[in-house]
């Protein structure tokens, strides 16, 4: 094996498809709303100075998301949904594997995205603060590893997909194969 057989573009046999999907997936579920996990357990356990870090760390990211969401949220939303329907139009009707791929992976992202600006405008609405907050903070996360979850097994059908039809990978015998003579 080659070095440049890491870094062809038949996405869902790659290792790197498979490495860029976990970091983006665990990143997703560590970090809601730009708040680590550990910090809101840490705010739970210990309280006090922690639980003000924790609360500050999540008002001023809600504040900076929602900052750029009124000032270009339609035009992001706009742009982010003719790219995904790009790719995807590119992917499963032109048969790009790699544009299949990216919108596997970039397709439940962007409902993560949603929901989480989605909590930023609560937060700021309902001026959740102390416990309600890290509540709430706490099933965003499950939501994300949910979403996660899903996307990834959806993920590893498309690659057996994949790997058996469209790469003709039969696993039966020759007897069986469609080709025989």
């Amino acid at each position: 094996m080659d070095g440049f057989s890491l870094i062809e573009t038949t996405s869902f046999l790659n290792v790197w498809y498979w490495i860029v999907t976990v970091v983006a997936w665990s990143m997703t579920a560590h970090w809601t709303l730009g708040v680590p996990y550990d910090a809101i357990r840490q705010a739970d356990k210990m309280g006090g100075e922690f639980a003000e870090h924790c609360d500050l760390q999540a008002h001023i990211n809600a504040r900076r998301m929602i900052y750029y969401f009124d000032k270009g949220g339609p035009y992001f939303i706009a742009f982010v949904a003719f790219m995904l329907a790009l790719i995807g139009g590119w992917g499963f009707l032109r048969g790009s594997e790699l544009a299949q791929a990216v919108f596997v992976l970039a397709a439940p992202l962007m409902f993560t995205s949603v929901f989480s600006v989605r909590l930023a405008y609560r937060i700021k609405n309902e001026l959740l603060e102390g416990e309600p907050l890290r509540k709430a903070l706490r099933r965003r996360r499950i939501w994300n590893q949910t979403i996660g979850m899903i996307a990834i097994i959806f993920a590893a059908a498309a690659t057996v997909y994949h790997f058996i039809v469209v790469n003709n990978y039969f696993l039966i015998g020759p007897s069986f194969s469609p080709n025989f003579q």
